[in-house]
């Protein structure tokens, strides 16, 4: 049971504070790789050819991929606002890069102004979302525990929106809102 409550917890927190996955190459032309990111987001290398490591050597994050070869993957999701550097220690002079992480919440305005409501909570057949202070085209979509979208939708009219969950496996699902200026989650419960 704690192992299940820990894993939940897991991915719960992975979800709600990873926005948006970039993926990057890692190999012998990776020279100088610059990436710019919103706190939250996640940045995935995938290894070419040869044998790399990928560890940081200053800033605000610290991480140490260990040695891989080709195919192999590390993800880290940045947590920090600032600069981090990074390299490869076999081939420091081909292989390094910095992630620049932005405060995306200074840049999208205040979060704390959008709450929307989802009901009846829980569910079995259906849920009724209502933001009725965004006043624009917003996008809608629904996610699983494990991150995967199920829904996908757009709409004018946040003051009464219906969805069908009727089909939707037994679970808690997140639900969320965004539009160019804003992004906000919720959660419900599938009977």
């Amino acid at each position: 049971m704690k192992t299940n409550l820990l894993l939940f917890f897991s991915l719960f927190s992975t979800f709600l504070f990873s926005q948006t996955t970039h993926n990057l190459d890692w190999g012998m032309t990776s020279t100088n790789q610059q990436i710019t990111i919103d706190i939250g987001d996640t940045v995935v290398w995938t290894w070419g050819s040869g044998t790399h490591n990928l560890r940081s050597t200053s800033g605000v994050e610290a991480f140490d991929s260990g040695y891989g070869s080709s195919g192999f993957t590390f993800s880290h999701t940045f947590t920090s606002v600032g600069q981090t550097s990074y390299v490869c220690d076999p081939h420091p002079n081909s292989m390094y890069g910095t992630v620049t992480v932005n405060d995306s919440s200074a840049s999208v305005g205040n979060y704390e102004n959008y709450t929307f409501s989802i009901y009846p909570n829980p569910s079995s057949d259906y849920v009724k979302i209502t933001l009725p202070q965004l006043n624009e085209t917003a996008n809608i979509q629904v996610f699983d525990m494990l991150g995967k979208m199920n829904f996908s939708d757009t709409s004018d009219d946040l003051n009464n929106y219906k969805l069908d969950v009727s089909n939707y496996r037994s679970g808690v699902y997140f639900v969320t809102i965004s539009t160019k200026n804003i992004r906000v989650s919720n959660k419900f419960i599938k009977l």
